[in-house]
């Protein structure tokens, strides 16, 4: 394999393992948002003069970080995907010896 397309591949690894970070920060935080809005929720329905237009207000925000939170996993699953497939091509193209010219 050329040298470009090692160095394309490398660069291509590293890119992928610098979003797997903020991925992972992002789902941390996805996390904690979603338990505190449901601690929220929990505080307010054990109230009894709680508004209803406001519990289903933050019911459907805790719904809309709950999707959040499904789409960062998923995003998550597929980087760790691609990072496998990187990986692979690399040990392939480190075991495929360069062609040589026979002249």
């Amino acid at each position: 394999m050329s040298k470009e397309v090692t160095l394309i591949l490398r660069n291509s690894s590293a890119e992928n393992d610098r979003i797997r970070n903020r991925q992972l920060i992002a789902f941390a935080v996805l996390f904690l948002a979603m338990l505190a809005i449901l601690l929220w929720i929990g505080h307010l329905a054990g109230q009894t003069s709680t508004d209803l237009r406001s519990l289903v207000l933050w019911s459907v925000i805790a719904m809309v970080v709950a999707v959040c939170y499904g789409m960062m996993a998923l995003a998550i699953y597929i980087n760790r995907t691609a990072a496998r497939l990187l990986r692979t091509i690399e040990r392939l193209s480190q075991q495929i010896a360069p062609p040589t010219s026979g002249v």
